[in-house]
């Protein structure tokens, strides 16, 4: 019976052991982390320079936009001329994009830019944009109004207003002051399409100075 007693005590134990490949843990594929990417909205009232027609241009506006992972920047922005007057206006609108590096340092920098649309109304001496052309009377239909005296003539100052569209390519350095507050300054330059008469005027280097609040 003992020959018999110890195969069946070594058959109990050959099922109830663990085999190697069962004993073993998971195949891993190598070290994997899986983070949530760190978004959210920010905000930034914004001032920026400019010449205009030959004069100091002060823009008061801002925008807003969706952060994502510290980097990719999407939204928009608008800015009205602050030192305007009847014959010294502009705004102009549009969407926003930036990239930035080193979002999440003390220190980073953004690539991006501006593209949009807008309008304007200058004063221009009439000779200056239409040259030896007749002078015109007033119209209702006709888009440059003169200011005084009537018909135009080639030296009298006269209004203008025309739409156009607007892209502003810029580089932007940013300053992290606290967790939720950057401070954001940067250089760009107004490429202006679609406005026959002002185009000159309103093209140009900018300047910009901006807070940006939120956390991103």
């Amino acid at each position: 019976m003992m020959p018999r007693q110890f195969a069946l005590i070594a058959l109990l134990s050959a099922a109830l052991a663990p085999t190697p490949a069962l004993a073993q843990s998971p195949t891993s594929t190598g070290p994997m982390k899986v983070e949530a990417l760190d978004s959210g909205f920010v905000i930034a009232p914004e001032a920026r320079f400019g010449e205009i027609n030959g004069e100091l241009a002060t823009f008061a506006g801002g925008y807003g936009a969706w952060v994502t992972d510290h980097k990719l920047l999407i939204g928009g922005a608008g800015y009205w001329l602050a030192n305007r007057d009847d014959d010294f206006k502009m705004q102009y609108f549009g969407g926003l994009a930036r990239w930035t590096l080193g979002g999440d340092r003390r220190l980073g920098v953004s690539f991006g830019g501006l593209a949009g649309f807008g309008e304007a109304t200058l004063g221009r001496p009439y000779g200056e944009l239409f040259g030896d052309r007749a002078p015109v009377r007033r119209s209702p239909h006709f888009p440059v109004r003169g200011r005084e005296g009537s018909p135009i003539t080639s030296a009298a100052p006269v209004l203008v207003n025309e739409q156009f569209f607007i892209a502003e390519p810029q580089v932007d350095a940013l300053w992290r002051i606290t967790g939720w507050l950057r401070l954001d300054a940067g250089v760009g330059y107004r490429a202006i399409g679609g406005a026959d008469l002002l185009h000159e005027q309103l093209r140009g280097v900018s300047g910009s100075i901006a807070l940006r609040f939120g956390g991103h």
